[in-house]
C-alpha cells in the first residue's frame, strides 16, 4: 500500500498586535517558551523599542510603518548558510516594493533597501543556534510606509506614500510579504544548490552603488574610497581599491552624503 505524501505546510495566520516593544523580541520570548512555530509572523501596529544592526533602536508611530518578524526553523540549511536567509529576505522584500512602486530600489549591503540614495527599509535578522544546528531564525522587517516627512535627523529616510502619493494598509501588505518569504525559503531549502545561487544573482543585480565609488570607515577609524564590486556567497564585500579586497559585515560603515 503506498502512503500518502504529507501536505506542504502552509502558510500560518500572522499574530496581530496593536503594540510591542519590538516584534524580534517578541518573537524570541514564544521560542524560548516553546510556544513558537515555523512560519510564525508578528505584526505590530506600533513599535516601542525596534532593534536595528549594531544596537540602533528603531521607533514609529501607528500606522505608519510594517513592523513584521518571521521566525523560521531551518531544517535542512547548515550554519554556513546563515548569510544565504539574509540574502533572501532582502531580494523578496526589494522585489516586493519593487511590485508595487516600481523604480530604482536597491540591496544596500548586508541588508537594507534603498529607494534611489534613501532608505525605505532596514533588516535585522537573529539567530538561535545549538552547537552546530541552526536552530531558530527570526528575520525582523521595517519599512518605511505611509509617513509624509521625517525628522531632520532623519533626511536620508523615505517611505512607500512619499514615492506614490498612495496610503497603504500595513498589516495587508505584510502579511503578503511574510507569506511570499515563507515560501521562497520552503524552496530555498528544498534545492539550495540551484536555489541560493539565483538568490544571491539577484541580490547582486540590485546592489546598491555597485560599480561606483563610495567612502568607508573602517572599524579602526581608518577612512578610504573604493569602489563596489558584488557581495559573495559567504555575505563579505567585495572591493576595488580597498586595503584589501574583501570585508565581512560590522568592518565598515558607509559614510554616503
Amino acid at each position: 500500500m503506498t502512503q500518502k505524501k504529507a501536505d506542504p505546510p502552509q502558510f500560518p495566520a500572522v499574530i496581530e498586535l496593536p503594540q510591542v516593544d519590538s516584534t524580534n523580541n517578541y518573537a524570541l520570548s514564544r521560542i524560548r517558551e516553546g510556544l513558537a512555530y515555523h512560519g510564525m509572523s508578528i505584526f505590530a501596529h506600533e513599535q516601542l523599542a525596534g532593534k536595528g544592526q549594531r544596537g540602533k533602536k528603531w521607533v514609529t508611530a501607528p500606522g505608519q510603518s510594517i513592523h513584521l518578524s518571521l521566525a523560521l526553523t531551518p531544517k535542512s540549511l547548515k550554519l554556513d548558510h546563515l548569510f544565504a536567509l539574509s540574502t533572501l529576505v532582502a531580494v523578496e522584500t526589494r522585489a516586493f516594493l519593487a511590485d508595487l512602486a516600481p523604480g530604482d530600489w536597491f540591496i544596500k549591503w548586508p541588508n537594507d533597501i534603498y529607494f534611489q540614495d534613501r532608505k525605505a527599509v532596514g533588516m535585522l535578522i537573529e539567530n538561535i543556534l545549538s552547537g552546530q544546528k541552526w536552530k531558530w531564525a527570526v528575520a525582523g522587517i521595517g519599512i518605511n510606509m505611509n509617513q509624509d516627512r521625517f525628522p531632520d535627523e532623519l533626511k536620508q529616510a523615505v517611505s512607500l506614500k512619499q514615492v506614490t502619493g498612495k496610503h497603504y494598509d500595513c498589516l495587508e501588505l505584510a502579511t503578503g510579504l511574510a507569506e511570499r518569504i515563507f515560501y521562497r525559503f520552503r524552496a530555498l531549502e528544498a534545492g539550495f544548490e540551484h536555489s541560493f545561487p539565483a538568490v544571491l544573482e539577484q541580490y547582486n543585480r540590485f546592489l546598491f552603488k555597485q560599480d561606483q565609488e563610495v567612502t568607508f570607515r573602517h572599524e579602526e577609524g581608518t577612512v578610504f574610497s573604493a569602489v563596489v564590486r558584488a557581495v559573495n556567497g559567504e555575505g563579505k564585500l567585495l572591493l576595488e581599491g580597498a586595503p584589501k579586497p574583501v570585508y565581512d559585515f560590522g568592518e565598515l560603515a558607509w559614510l554616503v552624503s
